[in-house]
Formats: C-alpha cells, sequence, structure tokens
C-alpha cells in the first residue's frame, strides 16, 4: 500500500462525506497484524457507492469488473491510484453453500478511526473481516490472525450478531459463535 493513494482517496472521501471505511490487508496492517498490506480495499455504504466512483475517478484509472465467483458483490471497482491498486465494493456479498451473505457496510459510533498524517481513516471492523475471511476460498489464515486477535482484544459482540442473523454455512457460523462464547471468557 502506497501511503499517499490512501491520503489523497482519504482526504477526497472525508471532504465529500462518503460512507466508507477501509478494509482488507490494509486494515490489518493499521492493527499490525500483517507487514505489508497487498493493496487497498475500501467498503463503501450502497448509498454511497456511485458518489465514491465519481470522486475516486478523479485520482486514477478504472474498471468496472464483474465480480468473481464466489462474489457476487452489487458495486466492485477496480482503480489504479498513484500506483496503488484499489478495489472498492459496495453491498459486499459472497455466495455459499447455504445462501449470500451480504455487507452493506456503515460507519457508526464505534468505528475506529486512525490518523493518518493528519487524515482520518476509519477502519472497517476486523469481525466483519473475520466473517468474511472465513467464507472466502483460501483466506482461513487470515481469518485464523484476526480470531488469535480478537481473542486478546476482545470482540464487538454486535457485528458477529449481526452476521449470524444470516445465512451461514455450519462451520463458519459455529465458528463466530465460539469467537462470541471465547470473548464471554
Amino acid at each position: 500500500m502506497k501511503k499517499e493513494a490512501l491520503l489523497r482517496i482519504a482526504e477526497i472521501l472525508n471532504s465529500n462525506a462518503v460512507d466508507w471505511g477501509l478494509g482488507g490487508s490494509s486494515m490489518l496492517w493499521f492493527h499490525g497484524l500483517v507487514d505489508r498490506p497487498n493493496d487497498i480495499d475500501l467498503l463503501v455504504a450502497e448509498h454511497d457507492a456511485l458518489r465514491a466512483h465519481e470522486l475516486l475517478s478523479q485520482l486514477g484509472t478504472y474498471e468496472a469488473l464483474q465480480p468473481k465467483e464466489p462474489f457476487c458483490t452489487k458495486y466492485f471497482t477496480h482503480y489504479t491510484i498513484l500506483g496503488t491498486e484499489v478495489d472498492v465494493m459496495g453491498l459486499l456479498s459472497i455466495r455459499h453453500a447455504e445462501s449470500v451473505y451480504r455487507l452493506d457496510w456503515r460507519r457508526d459510533a464505534n468505528t475506529r478511526v486512525e490518523p493518518l498524517e493528519g487524515v482520518s481513516v476509519p477502519l472497517t471492523p476486523l469481525e466483519d473481516w473475520f466473517v468474511l475471511y472465513l467464507l472466502m476460498p483460501g483466506r482461513g489464515g487470515k481469518a485464523d490472525l484476526i480470531e488469535g486477535h480478537l481473542k486478546r482484544q476482545g470482540v464487538r459482540r454486535d457485528r458477529l450478531e449481526a452476521a449470524l442473523r444470516q445465512p451461514l454455512p455450519a462451520e463458519v457460523h459455529a465458528r463466530v459463535l465460539a469467537a462470541i462464547a471465547e470473548a464471554e471468557g
């Protein structure tokens, strides 16, 4: 992740009141869980997805992509901004054996906001990414990494309970319940 790209993105989205949050490996980097982020993944509230695209397309080149299975995200755009790969997702959705898991992320009073050279960077919750990584093929290692961190630092129970209100494969449902139980000690 190039810091300059994230700064430019944060400045334009914040100044235009877009409901957004940093996710993926860049969010894990802010938590000290990875040494080098792969790229920048942004979640935007569904109602702000088109506005975010208008703004971010001013910063670099973009491609509107069709999500690849198991993803069925409603708004998915890939940008290259200052040489950094950026994926923007609105109504992030992952198809699984039981149904489709959907995350229409929105900032709330509990959203962690990190300063980066004086610019506010809202972080999407680790709990959301714990569930997402459990649902993504080949991402179990990142789910385990987050789970270990949540065991040490505590969980936002509300985020995990929100995930449980959606259809989940039995093994994912069980892992989420176990994370809640572990947090309660």
